[in-house]
């Protein structure tokens, strides 16, 4: 009997909770953006993904149709793929590519971005001149003039 007192209880605080969240349903929350901003150890701004891995373009993807870096090279540079959501929410200088994976695939000033698999922690850059082919996307932050 105590055991089904118990078990009373508690669905009626849950029944209680679910009527509560029904009259005041909780605010739709924001996505996470896509991209972040990381420093390396040369204190450089580099472009990062929303788990502060830093981005990497790869040379033979320029003007290509689809991104080149596949199979074992994309296991080593993970390409950054996008949900069908991320695709509608993209804005310029960032885009979406086809893989043949038909998975969308990140780009940046049209060039599809990766990960490296050994960078370890936020501002790591191993990646970059890997084959003089792979580089890190820095970016520049120009200073605002003085308001007169």
């Amino acid at each position: 009997m105590h055991l089904i007192y118990r078990i009373g209880i508690s669905t009626l605080i849950s029944l209680a909770a679910i009527a509560a969240l029904a009259d005041n349903p909780p605010a739709p929350t924001t996505p996470p953006p896509l991209t972040t901003v990381v420093q390396n150890d040369e204190a450089e701004n580099l472009l990062a993904d929303r788990f502060n891995r830093t981005l990497y373009v790869f040379d033979l993807d320029q003007n290509q149709t689809s991104p080149m870096c596949n199979a074992a090279c994309a296991e080593l540079w993970p390409p950054y793929i996008l949900t069908t959501a991320e695709v509608a929410g993209v804005k310029a200088p960032f885009g979406s590519i086809m893989r043949a994976s038909q998975k969308a695939q990140l780009t940046y000033n049209g060039r599809p971005v990766y990960t490296y698999g050994f960078d370890r922690k936020e501002g790591d850059d191993q990646g970059d001149g890997i084959g003089n082919v792979w580089h890190y996307i820095e970016l520049v932050v120009t200073p605002k003039p003085p308001a007169r």
